[in-house]
């Protein structure tokens, strides 16, 4: 491991759970954890995930649906729920797909509060239906209630942003709350000028602060202060 990389995550310090380094100038950074299930950085992924959508509706000249769909009515636990939504999302996609081609997408799921947490799917497609969303919902796997609404993208991304700041640690590991369609544009990379120390693993605290100080040319003391005083975090 080099010792030093670059910082590519965004400050976040209101973390509880963040992880803390120091710079190259002797500077204490909180990065954030970057997960679903942290209160404070579900808030900060949903509004990355709405700036990306709205950014790549921005770039596209075609009209913009959401659509809410549901799981059909016999379906009564959670676990059941992920089980259905997983294959009905992948029979609708490739319904779309053999319907209008290219089909660009951004999907979420959502968690019924009054529905025991049974979750149900927000799609903004850059395409309508080729048909009425309810029977190509209901025959793709999804229940038959289902809402299409045309919107922009400020709506869009207001709605990106509800319902997904709103799921915590209930959705199973490594499933995907927010999937985009494949050409869905990025942001440019960002560019950082502060690099970080990192601290090896397994390495004590002690010795680390020790290591930055002859790295950075600033007292041991000095460092030891600035990591106990997180106020000063950056």
């Amino acid at each position: 491991m080099n010792e030093t990389s670059e910082v590519t995550e965004p400050v976040y310090s209101k973390c509880p759970t963040g992880l803390r380094f120091f710079t190259t100038s002797g500077d204490v950074i909180c990065l954030p954890c970057g997960q679903w299930k942290c209160d404070t950085c579900r808030s900060m992924l949903s509004y990355q995930w709405a700036r990306r959508i709205r950014f790549g509706i921005a770039l596209w000249d075609a009209e913009v649906r959401h659509w809410t769909l549901t799981l059909p009515g016999q379906i009564r636990t959670p676990a059941q729920g992920f089980y259905v939504l997983k294959r009905g999302w992948e029979n609708l996609r490739k319904s779309m797909q053999r319907s209008v081609g290219t089909w660009h997408y951004a999907t979420f799921v959502e968690l019924h509060p009054k529905r025991f947490g049974i979750a149900h799917c927000h799609i903004i497609s850059l395409a309508s239906a080729p048909y009425r969303l309810k029977d190509l919902a209901h025959h793709s796997g999804f229940g038959y209630q289902a809402k299409d609404d045309p919107v922009s993208g400020k709506e869009a991304a207001y709605y990106v942003t509800k319902y997904t700041s709103k799921q915590g640690s209930q959705m199973p590991k490594g499933f995907h709350r927010v999937r985009l369609s494949q050409k869905w544009p990025k942001f440019p990379e960002p560019e950082f000028d502060t690099q970080l120390i990192p601290q090896h693993r397994k390495e004590p605290l002690n010795h680390y602060i020790v290591r930055v100080s002859s790295m950075v040319g600033i007292p041991v003391e000095d460092c030891r202060t600035r990591w106990l005083d997180k106020s000063q975090d950056l």
